[in-house]
C-alpha cells in the first residue's frame, strides 16, 4: 500500500499510462525529476481464474451486505463492483477482483456476469436473483457471511461505492458509467466490430483520479520531499 504522497504520483502516472509505456516514462520524469529512472509501478497481478472467481463472489456479497434491504438491480452491482474495482487500482495499486469488465450499452459490466456473478452466487447459496411485479430483478442477499480478510482494506471504500450507488435507479447508475473513459472507448470499439470489448482499466482510472481534488492541485515541495527522500533511502521495490 501507498503513501498518501506515493499514492498521489501512482495515480498520475497510471493515468498516462493507459495510453502507453512511452508516454508513462514522459509523465513519471516530469514528476520525479530528480529520480527519472525511476520504474513504473506494477499496477496489476496475476490470480488464478478460480481466485478470480472467488474474489468477485466475496466483493459482490460484500457490497450486498451493504446495500439497503441487501439489495441492489443487476445493473447496480456491476456499476458497484466496477467501481470498487477502480477505486483498488487507485488506492492500492490492483484492481480489488482482477476481473474484466466489457462496456455494454448500459455500461461497464463483469465480463459474462450472468455465469460469472448471477449464476456463481446462487450455486454458493450467497444471493439469488429475484423476480419483482414491475419486472425488476435485483440480487438479493440470501445468506450473512463475515467479509474475506483480503477486503479488509477495501471496507471503507466498498461502504461508499454501494452507498453512492443505491441510491441510483438502474437507468442513472448507467448514465454515470456513461461518463468513463474506458467504458466510452470501448463502446465505440464494440459498435465498430460488432463484439463487446474489455473496459481498459488505465484509462477508466481517469474518471475518478479527476474527480478527487488532490489530483487537480500540484504536488506540493513537501509530497515531493518526501518521494525523493525515500528513493534516497532506498525504500521500496519500485525504485
Amino acid at each position: 500500500m501507498f503513501t498518501e504522497p506515493e499514492r498521489k504520483i501512482a495515480c498520475r502516472i497510471r493515468v498516462f499510462e493507459g495510453f502507453g509505456s512511452t508516454l508513462c516514462s514522459v509523465a513519471a520524469h516530469f514528476l520525479l525529476p530528480q529520480a527519472p529512472n525511476v520504474d513504473i509501478l506494477d499496477y496489476g497481478g496475476q490470480m488464478s481464474v478460480s481466485d478470480k472467481k472467488q474474489k468477485l463472489t466475496d466483493a459482490a456479497a460484500a457490497i450486498l451486505a451493504r446495500a439497503p434491504n441487501n439489495e441492489l438491480n443487476i445493473v447496480v452491482l456491476n456499476k458497484a463492483l466496477f467501481y470498487v474495482d477502480l477505486v483498488s487500482l487507485r488506492d492500492h495499486g490492483s484492481t480489488l477482483t482482477e476481473n474484466t469488465y466489457i462496456a455494454l450499452e448500459n455500461g461497464p459490466v463483469v465480463a459474462k456476469y450472468p455465469q460469472r456473478l448471477v449464476k456463481r452466487l446462487a450455486e454458493a447459496g450467497i444471493a439469488e436473483q429475484a423476480e419483482r411485479w414491475d419486472g425488476a430483478k435485483p440480487m438479493v442477499l440470501i445468506a450473512e457471511q463475515d467479509a474475506a480478510d483480503f477486503l479488509t482494506p477495501h471496507l471503507d471504500a466498498i461502504s461508499r461505492v454501494t452507498e453512492h450507488f443505491s441510491k441510483m435507479t438502474s437507468e442513472a447508475a448507467s448514465d454515470y458509467s456513461h461518463k468513463n473513459p474506458g467504458w466510452s472507448l470501448a463502446w465505440r470499439s464494440s459498435r465498430e466490430s460488432g463484439k463487446p470489448s474489455p473496459i481498459n482499466m488505465m484509462i477508466a482510472l481517469q474518471q475518478i483520479v479527476e474527480d478527487d481534488p488532490w489530483t487537480s492541485a500540484p504536488l506540493m515541495p513537501d509530497e515531493r520531499k518526501t518521494i525523493i527522500q525515500a528513493a534516497e533511502d532506498g525504500e521500496g521495490d519500485v525504485w
